[in-house]
């Protein structure tokens, strides 16, 4: 009998020590090794900025923490999952096999890059960016996409940022469609491809304006373009980072554009970051674009990855995929269906591959 009282006071002593991250004042913070004033006092920010801790790791997201510093603490800490929130799911919408739709979103099949063709139905269509160029005398994959769904006549062609597998292609649409307004998030950039698509702008007389923060667009009586993001100020941010973000909403539908964003802008958007239905998975799926609170956040039922077959970046990271299943969102890869195609009539929604 006494064995078993000592044991159980072991374990009472060994509870009594843990510390929860997410409820830990800065002064039990300091108590844990490798954990000073400075490190207690941006635990402490951090989770008041972004919400509570979901896994350890999450720490590693944390000023001045990293894995040695967690391995350390590992043993002397606990997250307290009976009180986390669960993933915020409300916004999910009924998924059907077909309706009647208010908007097509087609996440185009055009190899390593971007190009996301929103056609409101009875209203404008608008392309997001134009994927990369061929490389030579051939046409990009994106004027062939655009020719199988039947475009003729572009309202607006705009784009997230003007790297090379986001506006490679947009010259020749803008030469092979009609194509009434180009919307530029004019960030400086110098390069013979986004030069040749701003001579293609002036040669064929397309009415040029910036794109700009807060700005919104009626496509038709029901959907409603919003520029979230029109690139980040006040920091020394690539050009990926950089990008143009937006938000396209129908009833309770809602899909968001976000270029090749990475953590840093990704910290910057979470405070205002809202739910959404899809969301076109930032950078290809790169390992550096995932910041968890701001995942979390938007917590998208569905998420697109647009990537090319077997590309040398190794895009989609299997961990951001990881990343996403936990976060219950059905995985959509233009490298493995080709085109995705997202219908809505602002209620429910129904989603095909081309």
């Amino acid at each position: 009998m006494n064995w078993l009282i000592a044991l159980l006071l072991i374990f009472s002593l060994l509870s009594t020590d843990l510390v929860d991250i997410n409820s830990a004042g800065e002064e039990a913070l300091r108590t844990l090794p490798g954990i000073g004033p400075v490190k207690a006092e941006a635990i402490v920010e951090y989770r008041e900025k972004f919400g509570p801790f979901l896994r350890l790791s999450d720490l590693e997201y944390v000023s001045g923490i990293g894995p040695g510093t967690i391995s350390r603490i590992e043993e002397y800490i606990f997250i307290d999952s009976v009180s986390l929130t669960v993933t915020d799911t409300l916004h999910w919408l009924e998924s059907v096999d077909s309706l009647a739709p208010l908007l097509n979103v087609y996440y185009l099949d055009i190899g390593q890059g971007d190009a996301i063709l929103i056609e409101a139905v009875f209203g404008e269509t608008w392309l997001f960016d134009g994927g990369p160029d061929a490389g030579g005398p051939l046409e990009p994959a994106v004027v062939f996409r655009l020719h199988e769904i039947g475009v003729d006549t572009l309202d607006v062609v705009a784009f997230s940022h003007p790297h090379s597998d986001h506006v490679g292609g947009l010259a020749s649409v803008i030469r092979n469609f009609t194509v009434l307004k180009v919307l530029d998030p004019c960030i400086p950039f110098s390069s013979f491809i986004y030069e040749d698509f701003l001579n293609a702008v002036m040669d064929e007389g397309c009415d040029y304006m910036l794109l700009e923060e807060g700005s919104e667009f009626q496509l038709s009586p029901h959907v409603t373009v919003t520029v979230v993001s029109a690139g980040m100020e006040g920091v020394n941010l690539n050009i990926n980072e950089s990008s143009a973000l937006i938000k396209i909403t129908c009833g309770s539908f809602s899909t968001l554009l976000t270029g090749d964003i990475e953590e840093n802008a990704e910290r910057m958007l979470t405070p205002d970051a809202e739910p959404v239905t899809v969301l076109k998975v930032p950078h290809h799926g790169s390992i550096s674009s995932i910041f968890p609170p701001y995942l979390r956040r938007l917590s998208p039922q569905f998420a697109v990855f647009s990537a090319g077959r077997n590309n040398s970046f190794g895009h989609p990271h299997p961990h951001v995929i990881e990343i996403y299943m936990e976060l219950g969102s059905e995985i959509l890869r233009t490298d493995r269906l080709g085109t995705i195609v997202v219908r809505t009539d602002g209620e429910k929604i129904s989603v095909s591959s081309l």
